[in-house]
């Protein structure tokens, strides 16, 4: 579900994008039909729909777009540290005070990281926000159906209500057209022609759709505006669509009429089945503006608008990042970091050693790769640093008391995809045990593996110490001896909340 979220955030932080970059076009679209604009809103149902996309190297869509924070929660930034103890390691040694964990959730002894509250809080606010969305449209489309009941029928399709002052459409799979009392007869043919407009292109079926979207993405008011405007290009380029059939002599009638309807009450309660007359203003003042365009204008417009999809629904293509490209990047911040700490200028860098030292193939979904990482930064001043014991022929080395940086990578369809790093003085990688119990640690304190390393049964046993604080121990029973089995120390807690991997072969009977 936290995935789910996280993707759908994603989605609408690149449909704002998409939306600003319409918006933006139809101020140069303005003077061609409308319908090339209401097209163009095709693209955002798509962008906030669809989890995926196609990569172009015609994309306009920034690559800063793409990798916003969110896409980089768990794989693009290498600032992840792990702190572990070399002979009893840590799986997290980052908090002063206890933290409280219940008996009978071993699972609860890794306290969750700050961010995942943030967005399992967010997630249920979001279904909360859909579910009201949801039951309105619904209470409303039911209450309208029920009123509708006393329609009369004109012919096919066509009805007449007096408990209406404005025309729409309503329903889905067989719509009608929903027409108030008092109309003449040239208004009628006016309006059922743009009705029926609207129901061959399918508009009551793309308005449902653009509804649903708008209730997935409630949360973002740029979305809001998209519908808005979407709402009023329909509704312009149908009116566009019935002068260009019944000719230009009716624009004036067509114009009186949209104006004397728009001072009723409007009808449909917020149904998302039914859809009628809005912004009497601007459409008016369109139709009376509107000419048949010139050939070579529609034929620009057409070439102009299929460019803008094919740019907006498609990603930039780039080339994967390289286990390399991920090491430079680290080594880069580190000298970022470096220099604002101690303003001391980094003028050359060079990565020494790039190793992989180990692979797991059964340990996570996707398989892992372990690479050690050496490199040297020059200072312009050697003798502005404070600590000189790390320079060696003018160059700081990646040495210190945490040792060398470990990268773990993800590997994806032979791509890697950074998770983290880890360090070679607080974890015992010199063994395929010590390497593969590091990685461990690390997925379980990122929350990228359960808590557990045994399957079998698991125990939390709580013992007092002389000094009247509690500690407690996981057990775990990986194998079944006898009738009572062994017990094993899998991990354990000291009272300020600091867990430790057991790496000895201590066992109990049971």
């Amino acid at each position: 579900m936290d995935q789910l979220f996280e993707q759908l955030l994603n989605m609408s932080i690149t449909g704002s994008y998409v939306i600003v970059f319409i918006i933006v076009a139809r101020l140069f679209l303005r003077k061609v039909p409308k319908i090339f604009s209401y097209a163009l809103w095709s693209v955002v149902l798509i962008r906030l729909l669809c989890p995926f996309s196609i990569e172009s190297i015609f994309s306009v869509i920034p690559s800063e777009v793409q990798n916003s924070p969110l896409n980089k929660l768990y794989t693009q930034t290498p600032q992840i540290q792990n702190v572990i103890n070399t002979s009893e390691q840590a799986v997290n040694n980052i908090s002063p005070v206890p933290i409280p964990s219940t008996p009978a959730a071993p699972s609860g002894i890794i306290p969750s990281n700050p961010s995942d509250a943030w967005i399992n809080i967010g997630q249920y606010i979001w279904l909360i926000g859909i579910g009201l969305l949801l039951i309105y449209s619904i209470v409303a489309t039911v209450r309208l159906s029920r009123d509708l009941r006393a329609a009369t029928p004109l012919f096919e399709n066509v009805y007449e209500h007096n408990g209406i002052s404005t025309p729409f459409v309503f329903g889905f799979l067989k719509p009608r057209i929903y027409l108030p009392n008092g109309l003449s007869d040239h208004e009628k043919a006016y309006i059922i022609k743009h009705e029926q407009v609207h129901i061959h292109r399918c508009d009551h079926i793309i308005k449902l759709l653009a509804f649903v979207v708008l209730c997935i993405h409630w949360f973002n008011p740029v979305v809001w505006l998209a519908f808005y405007l979407m709402s009023d290009d329909m509704e312009q380029s149908c009116d566009e669509s019935v002068i260009r059939q019944m000719g230009s002599g009716i624009k004036k009638e067509y114009s009186t009429s949209l104006l004397s309807l728009s001072t009723g009450r409007r009808f449909m309660g917020g149904s998302p089945l039914a859809f009628g007359e809005s912004n009497t203003k601007g459409r008016i003042k369109n139709i009376l503006n509107y000419k048949k365009p010139a050939f070579w204008v529609v034929l620009v417009a057409i070439l102009v608008v299929a460019a803008l999809c094919v740019g907006l629904i498609s990603n930039p293509k780039n080339d994967p990042l390289t286990v390399k490209d991920y090491a430079e990047q680290f080594m880069e911040q580190n000298i970022t970091s470096y220099e604002n700490s101690t303003n001391v200028k980094m003028v050359d860098s060079k990565i020494t050693k790039l190793e992989k030292i180990a692979s797991f193939d059964d340990l996570f979904a996707t398989p892992l790769e372990i690479w050690s990482l050496e490199y040297r930064l020059k200072p312009d001043d050697p003798a502005k640093l404070k600590m000189t014991e790390n320079v060696v022929d003018g160059f700081i080395t990646e040495e210190g008391s945490m040792g060398k940086p470990i990268l773990i990578f993800s590997i994806m369809n032979s791509t890697p995809q950074y998770l983290g790093v880890i360090r070679s003085g607080e974890n015992d990688i010199s063994t395929p045990a010590g390497q593969e119990m590091a990685v461990r640690v690390f997925l379980e304190a990122n929350h990228h593996l359960p808590h557990e390393t045994y399957s079998g049964k698991h125990i939390l046993v709580k013992f007092p110490l002389t000094t009247g604080e509690t500690s407690q121990l996981l057990l775990s029973q990986p194998v079944i001896q006898g009738d009572s089995g062994i017990w094993s120390v899998e991990r354990w807690k000291d009272s300020n909340g600091n867990e430790y991997y057991n790496t000895s072969n201590r066992c109990y009977d049971s």
